[in-house]
């Protein structure tokens, strides 16, 4: 019987030098659905705000309706779709409705055309009622919200239906287009409508910075509403003596999770929802001597439920050896150490950001060039190009370009898929 959700343990070493001090290692968890669940998703419940004022006009708002209408041909007919498009004006493009007739839907998107402002909170206030008709906890209920500029009305009223949407948990994806939009609003407006576990924000924005990439980009806030499981809990159980200092979230995104999780001898990461593209952690760890040979040092259990079954439980166990011997010592977990580095790589980012936001602009620069050098050792290339830009820039005029911020605040936080 294949496992309903696949679950790994790695360390960065599976052989551990004989020292008489504690070594720090990394210990990695990943989620992913199984056979049984990878072909499944609960059904969905969600609504498209989509910005059409007249700075999305051309290519802006032609892919944006490319991109929208390769979400309808993939969704099921038990998934409920509504549009709602703002400019100075509101509309319901599509009122709530089981996407059944696809041709319908796709001709209404072709309908789309760019005018007028950008009045945001009106947009939101008809998404909302739109999400709420069918919002049923055996659903996926979310917002995407897609904008590419700044609001032309009043920011507080947006914050207003976004706190709405978090009292009736209905998630609002953020999507900024181009350079222009305001990307600590649109956050805020995410983490405000999105549950927070143990004081961990969980607002998901995204950022296209092209309409090349508008594609891709709203694919992936697609797969972001593909959930399935529910009440997911991830509980790594040390043995007596390690210490965990530090715990990241790694996929989908990197976030460092707080010392919220980290419960004695136990790290508790309370996951909720497991989107179809899987989850990871990354785990920073004090090992203190042990003696030569085999030796657990921790269990990793999960907890979840799936549509219509109770509370569920898969475990394993990470096994590690205690050995002086130089050949196994040298051996690296290739996978393990990719992850690590972009971690690194992502801290050097929005520590520069920081410390250039404060005025030390030399130790902003060392970090930004520091993150280059990772970056280009896993092979990122473009991104690696645009921070040594920023680093330039940054040197001689002491500021972030406003698509520089935009990648390191979105993109950087970008890991691996458990797929790739």
């Amino acid at each position: 019987m294949s496992k309903v959700i696949d679950l790994t343990s790695l360390c960065n070493r599976s052989s551990i030098p004989l020292l008489n001090q504690p070594q720090l290692v990394y210990i990695l968890t990943e989620l992913s659905p199984g056979k049984s669940t990878s072909k499944t998703r609960l059904p969905i419940n969600f609504t498209m705000v989509l910005d059409h004022s007249g700075s999305m006009a051309g290519e802006k708002i032609r892919t944006m309706k490319e991109a929208v209408k390769n979400i309808i041909d993939q969704l099921n007919p038990s998934d409920v779709i509504s549009i709602v498009t703002f400019e100075t004006k509101t509309k319901v493009l599509i009122p709530a409705q089981p996407a059944t007739d696809k041709a319908m839907l796709k001709k209404k998107v072709d309908q789309i055309q760019d005018a007028g402002g950008t009045n945001m909170a009106t947009g939101l206030h008809e998404g909302i009622n739109q999400a709420s008709v069918y919002h049923k906890p055996d659903r996926t209920s979310r917002i995407i919200l897609l904008t590419d500029g700044v609001a032309t009305d009043k920011e507080d009223d947006s914050r207003k239906e976004a706190d709405r949407a978090g009292e009736l948990e209905i998630p609002i994806i953020g999507l900024g287009f181009g350079t222009d939009w305001n990307e600590d609003f649109i956050i805020d407006l995410a983490n405000r409508s999105s549950p927070t576990l143990q004081g961990m924000q969980t607002g998901l924005v995204n950022y296209i910075p092209s309409p090349e990439q508008a594609l891709n980009i709203f694919q992936e806030a697609f797969q972001a509403i593909q959930i399935v499981a529910q009440d997911v809990t991830v509980n790594i159980r040390m043995v007596q003596g390690l210490e965990a200092r530090r715990v990241w979230q790694v996929v989908p995104m990197i976030k460092e999770l707080g010392a919220n999780v980290i419960q004695g001898r136990a790290i508790v990461i309370p996951v909720g929802e497991l989107e179809k593209g899987g989850a990871a952690f990354l785990a920073e760890i004090m090992l203190p001597p042990r003696p030569e040979g085999l030796v657990r040092i921790a269990q990793t259990d999960i907890t979840f439920s799936l549509p219509h079954e109770g509370l569920q439980r898969q475990a394993v166990d990470l096994i590690v050896k205690f050995t002086d011997d130089p050949n196994e010592l040298n051996q690296l977990n290739d996978h393990v150490m990719n992850i690590v580095e972009k971690v690194q790589a992502f801290k050097l980012q929005t520590q520069a950001l920081a410390e250039a936001e404060m005025g030390d602009v030399d130790g902003a620069t060392r970090k930004l060039r520091q993150a280059v050098t990772l970056l280009l050792s896993q092979d990122e290339e473009d991104l690696a190009k645009q921070m040594q830009k920023e680093a330039n820039r940054l040197q001689e005029s002491g500021n972030f370009s406003s698509e520089g911020k935009k990648t390191i605040k979105l993109t950087s936080r970008k890991t691996i898929r458990l797929s790739d």
